[in-house]
């Protein structure tokens, strides 16, 4: 966090040319950070699994609302200050989803989880099909300008689909757990996995395009959250 703290520092000075404010702990706003009565349990009873969750729901929180930031942006500026906002505390929380799911797992011995390789290119159509789904329930209801904007979203991810048929991002396919299968979540699983695959992969091409991909991924996560709570 404290690393975190100076690339803010740093991004602000390339925007603004001036130091930034930094204030102090106590000055933080009540009720930002919810720590769920943690202080109130006994320390002995407070396992690592507890403490990470807390953790990945305060990130998770944070990404919300750089996405809601992003989503409702006065300039482009500050939309794409608050996109990257968003990247970071997305890279937080899978960070800490990690360690997560090693203290969960620590001291417990299961058995092999079921391993598929990940198509990203089925994937990105998965996203179109239940985007459009989300268009026609919107369109039945009369709420045209959702409608048009899931629409918009959904031919973005059909294009997106059929680059990743056509060129695929990686050879072979990487594995893992099954992706989840909720549109909020898959949107996240796939910003999560542009953004890993932007620091992981070995050409610097493969790099770069995985990041542009992170960056649309992560634009379209905060749309389709901003658009299901209104």
């Amino acid at each position: 966090e404290t690393g975190h703290i100076d690339m803010v520092v740093s991004w602000s000075r390339q925007v603004t040319y001036k130091p930034l404010e930094i204030l102090p702990p106590e000055a933080v706003p009540q009720d930002v950070f919810d720590e769920e009565g943690i202080g109130f349990v006994s320390p002995e009873l407070v396992d690592a699994y507890r403490s990470l969750a807390i953790a990945v729901r305060n990130e998770e929180r944070a990404f919300a609302f750089w996405s809601y930031v992003a989503a409702h942006g006065l300039s482009p500026e500050i939309q794409g200050a608050a996109e990257r906002m968003a990247r970071e505390e997305l890279e937080h929380a899978k960070t800490l989803r990690r360690e997560r799911r090693k203290a969960f797992f620590k001291d417990r011995h299961p058995g092999s989880a079921i391993q598929e390789p990940y198509d990203l290119s089925s994937l990105e159509m998965e996203v179109c099909t239940r985007l459009e789904e989300y268009a026609n329930m919107r369109g039945n209801t009369g709420i045209k300008g959702n409608e048009n904007e899931y629409r918009d979203l959904a031919v973005e991810a059909r294009k997106l689909s059929l680059d990743l048929a056509s060129d695929p991002l990686q050879t072979p396919a990487p594995v893992g757990p099954p992706p989840p299968r909720s549109l909020d979540a898959l949107c996240e699983w796939l910003a999560d996995y542009y953004i890993d695959a932007g620091e992981h992969l070995l050409p610097q091409a493969a790099r770069d395009r995985a990041q542009a991909l992170a960056t649309i991924a992560v634009r379209r996560l905060a749309v389709v959250r901003y658009l299901v709570e209104r």
